[in-house]
């Protein structure tokens, strides 16, 4: 053979060989559960340095220990200084105290790291019962706003009169109201079955005695008001303001509290904005644009932002802070689409997340207000009144002819079949009718 003479592989074999090439390396960026990415893969680190995932002091806030882990394949280039990624169970979306329920929401867990309240409630708090339940990350914040109350107001007759219900419990009690109060009052004041926030074992409802021994809820006025304007202080919100009824889709309860961590509640009480709104709203605030930024004074700072959860697999990466000792974070789920990071960074106040956080707040709430909704108190209500509707959030007049306490006609007055933009709260639930159809029980 002539040194000149080349040897010829065909084409076609040289394109399967790079086909297989292909494929394998396809196959092991999905069997890692990672996103796939058009640059250079990164080398697979030692996982042994993060000391085997959560045990470094990671928190994920209600989420399960085994639901993070290191990120096999963590591209340090894209992650400012002070950062990892670690990796989330998609299916975790659901846990945390961050998880919105509501009329469209469903709650997907069922009480989740309940302890008994009556065993652990201050001295400054009576409890209704002594088999209720709550949430045990509830409990210590809890304590310490009855406890600061009393030592403010000196009052000492305030008592858990509901925490955490099953869907069970909570379908009792709608029935119950449906035969008391009537369909459309129960719809106003009481969450369908499943989507209540009190199978969370997040929320408590708080009352009290009258001069003739009844039990009756808080109506946060008088020396009341003091614990839904301090109640931030805690972690807590007051969860159906009166102002934002046409958004949570509940009527005004002055009662009613939900934990959702100091910083969020901060932010959500000094904004004057409603849970829907927030949880909305922090979407806009990712970790690729620094964040939102919560300063609390003397309460602490935090950056808070959302991470979307990666549809594509059943895991999603998560940046974090590195050193945990100096700077904590905690994961909630959003129970919607994504995962909402909480850094605490009081300590760390050169963290890069800092420099670029926003603290400003433009979130358009027309997106999440419930088409022609209206307040509704049986107290005052004039069915002969003209239904108004404000453009504030905050919605006054008549119900008796509001279309979305009928589910058979629109604004048009056509049935739902004739119109194809018509909404109603129970276009989500099939439980209403249900209930309309079946003997009300007792409540045990």
């Amino acid at each position: 053979m002539d040194k000149t003479d080349k040897v010829s592989i065909p084409n076609g074999f040289l394109a399967f060989i790079v086909l297989i090439i292909f494929i394998s390396g396809i196959a092991t960026m999905l069997v890692s559960g990672h996103k796939l990415s058009t640059g250079t893969v990164p080398a697979q680190t030692d996982r042994s340095k993060y000391n085997q995932g959560t045990s470094s002091g990671d928190s994920l806030s209600g989420l399960s220990s085994k639901a993070a882990a290191p990120n096999a394949y963590e591209d340090k280039s894209n992650l400012p200084e002070g950062y990892r990624l670690i990796t989330v169970l998609n299916e975790d979306i659901h846990k945390g105290n961050l998880i919105l329920v509501n009329y469209l929401h469903s709650s997907m867990i069922d009480g989740e790291n309940l302890v008994n309240l009556y065993e652990n409630a201050s001295r400054s708090i009576g409890v209704k019962e002594d088999n209720m339940l709550i949430n045990e990350s509830v409990v210590d914040p809890m304590n310490k706003l009855f406890d600061e109350f009393k030592k403010q107001k000196g009052e000492t007759s305030i008592l858990i009169s509901s925490s955490y219900r099953s869907k069970e419990d909570q379908e009792k009690i709608y029935k119950n109201s449906v035969k008391d109060t009537g369909e459309k009052s129960t719809a106003y004041y009481v969450s369908v079955p499943g989507y209540s926030e009190h199978q969370t074992g997040y929320a408590f409802d708080t009352a009290t005695y009258n001069n003739q021994g009844e039990m009756v809820e808080l109506d946060g006025e008088g020396d009341y008001s003091w614990l839904t304007e301090n109640c931030k202080k805690y972690g807590f919100i007051l969860r159906y303001p009166d102002t934002k009824t046409n958004i949570t889709g509940i009527g005004y309860e002055a009662w009613h509290f939900r934990y959702v961590g100091i910083p969020h509640a901060i932010f959500i009480s000094d904004h004057n904005i409603c849970f829907e709104e927030y949880i909305e709203g922090i979407k806009d605030y990712t970790f690729d644009t620094g964040g939102l930024l919560i300063d609390g004074g003397k309460d602490g700072k935090w950056v808070a932002f959302y991470v979307p959860k990666l549809e594509a697999f059943n895991n999603t990466d998560v940046p974090v802070p590195t050193d945990t000792a100096k700077t904590p974070y905690t994961i909630s789920g959003n129970n919607i689409d994504g995962f909402i990071v909480t850094v605490d960074v009081t300590k760390d106040v050169q963290n890069a997340l800092t420099r670029t956080a926003r603290t400003d707040w433009n979130f358009d709430n027309s997106t999440v207000v419930i088409p022609d909704f209206h307040d509704y108190d049986p107290e005052t209500d004039d069915s002969s009144s003209e239904s108004q509707k404000s453009t504030d959030g905050d919605n006054k007049g008549s119900w008796e002819d509001d279309p979305f306490w009928n589910e058979s006609q629109d604004n048009e007055g056509e049935t739902v079949s004739e119109s194809e933009d018509y909404e109603s709260r129970f276009d989500y639930v099939d439980y209403y009718d249900e209930v309309d159809e079946q003997e009300p029980e007792d409540e045990e």
